[in-house]
């Protein structure tokens, strides 16, 4: 199985880069204590790996700290030296026999400084070890060790990189975003080989408006406009053969300083006459007197009678207003080469509500436009966009297959119509 050739996994808490075998995920992260998991994402061949870091206060070699597993007695297979990137480290691989059966720990030790290390750790099951040995040790053989005060620096400057965007927002700045319109292309792709296959669409659009309009389909006249509104609208089939269709109706309205924000998600599922819908309310205003910050109240329902349990937080700056999460693209295009920014946001994939760090690493690429990297929190990359010098989308890869393009609203038709869902 061969190594990503995107831009490496970095863990900033344990202090490493390292390429990451194809189809991995990263499961797992913590700060206290430092280590993250890793498993392979495929069920016929499961394994795990676990990253950590220590300290060596002794400065004992790599060889000394890398003692036998705790457990049942265990059988040595391989030890010796390794290298990682000209850095000589330990190996160390046991077998021990178990109530579960048979259990393979492969160990790789690799010093960083006097007085600390990195630890990689990799479970398997016999059959699985000869499987995977090979590409365990690639992965390991890709780490690079960095400089806690190195990324400490870096992390700064990407709060402050998004702390100068969001203050720059005004009321002029947004009024060039309105009238921003596009239509996306969604698609899925399993592997590099296989055809991609049709599963949606999307419109997104900015138009100026106030908190009031959120919740209806066109602005009020009477009401003036305090904000910017993004509207989008999507339907999406993840399996034509299923016929269920997922129709998604969201507006979120953000201030001209962006220090204010509301939002409105309508999700439906149908199929023929049957239908189930899902909603979302978030609302932030501005921090009260005496408290330094905003608070963050979010709503979810199922039904207009069932209400979950609100979701409240006390927001973190820089925070990235929900609004901008859809239109990065025009807000950065400007950015200067190799530009990255941190930030602190609002995020509900995968059905969990949660705040975030989100990082954005810009790239500005040879045609003249930019590779735009994202990464919430200490797991690896998980979104790709490339967009063109105004910041409208050539194209965007999303970790697990999804592939979305920058297209036009005749070509979707042109693909939908037929299917009686445009």
């Amino acid at each position: 199985m061969a190594l990503l050739i995107q831009v490496p996994y970095q863990n900033d808490a344990i202090g490493l880069k390292m390429e990451l075998p194809e189809g991995s995920t990263v499961v797992a992260t913590s700060a206290e204590p430092t280590f993250c998991m890793i498993s392979s994402g495929n069920p016929s061949n499961i394994w795990h790996l676990r990253l950590e870091s220590g300290l060596n206060p002794d400065a004992k070699k790599p060889e000394e700290l890398l003692k036998k597993p705790d457990g049942h007695a265990s059988v040595v297979l391989e030890s010796g030296a390794f290298l990682a990137n000209s850095i000589e480290g330990w190996f160390g691989v046991n077998q021990s026999e178990g109530e579960g059966g048979s259990e393979v720990i492969a160990r790789f030790l690799l010093p960083t400084t006097e007085n600390q290390f990195i630890l990689a750790s990799f479970r398997a099951t016999p059959t699985s070890w000869r499987r995977n040995s090979e590409l365990f040790k690639q992965t390991v053989k890709s780490i690079v060790p960095v400089d806690p005060m190195l990324l400490m620096a870096e992390h700064l400057n990407g709060l402050n990189a998004a702390t100068s965007i969001l203050n720059g927002l005004d009321r002029e700045s947004l009024l060039k975003l309105v009238g921003f319109e596009e239509w996306r292309r969604i698609q899925t792709q399993e592997t590099a080989e296989t055809p991609k296959s049709e599963i949606g669409y999307a419109f997104i659009q900015i138009e100026n408006g106030s908190q009031e309009d959120v919740e209806l389909k066109k602005n009020q006249d009477d009401v003036e406009p305090n904000g910017i509104i993004v509207t989008l609208r999507s339907r999406m089939v993840p399996n034509i053969h299923t016929g269920v269709v997922t129709d998604s109706y969201a507006r979120y309205w953000m201030s001209w300083d962006g220090k204010e924000e509301r939002w409105s998600n309508r999700v439906t599922r149908w199929m023929d006459k049957i239908s189930a819908t899902k909603s979302e309310t978030g609302l932030r205003n501005r921090p009260e007197i005496g408290s330094p910050r905003a608070r963050l109240l979010v709503l979810q329902d199922l039904t207009s009678d069932v209400i979950e349990t609100p979701f409240k937080t006390i927001t973190e700056e820089p925070w990235l207003p929900r609004a901008l999460i859809w239109v990065l693209g025009p807000l950065l295009s400007d950015s200067s080469h190799d530009a990255h920014y941190v930030w602190r946001t609002y995020e509900n994939s995968g059905g969990r509500q949660r705040v975030v760090t989100r990082i954005d690493r810009v790239h500005e690429l040879p045609n003249g436009t930019r590779r735009i990297s994202t990464t919430f929190g200490e797991m690896e990359e998980s979104l790709w966009t490339v967009v063109d010098e105004k910041g409208r989308l050539v194209h965007q890869k999303q970790k697990g297959g999804a592939v979305v393009i920058g297209t036009t609203k005749e070509k979707l038709k042109e693909i939908w119509g037929p299917r009686n869902l445009w």
